[in-house]
């Protein structure tokens, strides 16, 4: 009763946070670009232009366990690789893509992934905010022939994955470093800068199946074998850096790295049904990149991220790897007067 009064606490506080944050992100959404006074030595912003872009993309949401006495066991969904086409205008984004089958043939022999993946990246002039929900059904064991006699993939239809989090981080030297740039492509970082990252995150989730998470034939640490189901909530402070090198003011590699302090509960199960509670202290990643070629209109780049949760238990750890890989090819169009106009409300981005 005591671990469950704590769960709800944790529940309500991660209500409370996301309400904050996002009252906040708004709050700070109310104020024009002219009055965001960026140094335009370092980057350009194009506040009368929408960014349109054609994109390739892979989602994806991968638990793995970390055996202390054993093999780790890392499972991988069968996501489809998308094609969409997008549009930026100030800090909203709107993409729209679609896995056809022509390029995604062959991918049955690993199984089928069911899956709602909702990721919202919102790059703000002073901040930006993550906000995942990610469910996932169906997996299968990495590499080919783990837990298999033959050559086999090993797939999991029983597996479910829900995750779900928020994080929000204040980019301290935004009047020279520009994430927009890089990951929206609706800016264009002309010299090299960098900034410090300041914030906090949130998650909630949980990981279960209809038997053991480890195969019988994969050794495990005692303390995990039987393992069928965890649920977590956390939340703490966190703290980063990014940088942006440019070369020749058009080619560029940005890279950023967040990590967390966080307050841990979990629980899990096993298939006897006994279950152990536990608290502790965990650390968590959030990783960007972003490299490509950016011009005045043009820009053609990969961009990727990645967010590491962690939980752990004795006899090991728990972690879930999450994020996103787009190819972009995007490019900038002037818009006239009266869509200006009509699109004033999104060119908030202090």
């Amino acid at each position: 009763m005591r671990t469950t009064s704590h769960f709800i606490a944790l529940m309500r506080l991660f209500l409370l946070c996301l309400t904050v944050m996002m009252l906040c992100g708004h709050a700070g959404y109310a104020q024009t670009d002219t009055s965001a006074r960026f140094d335009k030595r370092y980057y350009e912003s194009y506040p009368d232009h929408i960014t349109t872009r054609l994109f390739l993309s892979r989602k994806y949401s991968s638990p793995t366990i970390i055996n202390n006495s054993g093999k780790d066991v890392r499972y991988m969904p069968n996501t489809k690789l998308n094609l969409g086409v997008g549009a930026t205008y100030g800090w909203f984004t709107l993409n729209l893509a679609y896995g056809f089958d022509f390029m995604n043939k062959g991918e049955d022999v690993r199984g089928k992934t069911k899956y709602l993946d909702l990721q919202s990246h919102v790059y703000a002039r002073k901040w930006n905010f993550d906000l995942l929900g990610q469910f996932y059904t169906g997996f299968y064991l990495y590499p080919k022939g783990t837990a298999s006699s033959s050559e086999d993939w090993y797939t999991r239809p029983d597996l479910k994955v829900a995750h779900m989090g928020f994080a929000a981080y204040h980019i301290v030297n935004w009047q020279r470093f520009s994430y927009r740039a890089a990951m929206l492509q609706n800016e264009w970082q002309r010299k090299s800068a960098g900034s410090l990252l300041l914030g906090a995150e949130v998650y909630y989730g949980n990981i279960h199946a209809d038997s053991s998470f480890i195969p019988s034939s994969v050794s495990a640490d005692e303390k995990l074998k039987g393992v069928e189901r965890i649920r977590y909530a956390t939340i703490g402070p966190g703290i980063g850096y990014a940088y942006t090198v440019v070369v020749g003011e058009h080619f560029y590699a940005t890279g950023s790295v967040t990590g967390t302090l966080s307050l841990n509960i979990a629980r899990q199960w096993n298939d006897e049904r006994h279950s152990i509670s536990k608290g502790t202290l965990q650390g968590g990643w959030f990783y960007r990149l972003g490299i490509g070629y950016n011009s005045s209109r043009t820009n053609i780049s990969v961009s990727w991220v990645n967010n590491d949760f962690h939980t752990r238990f004795d006899g090991g750890r728990y972690l879930l790897r999450t994020g996103n890989v787009r190819f972009n090819m995007a490019y900038r169009i002037k818009a006239g007067p009266k869509l200006l106009h009509r699109l004033r409300f999104l060119s908030m981005n202090k």
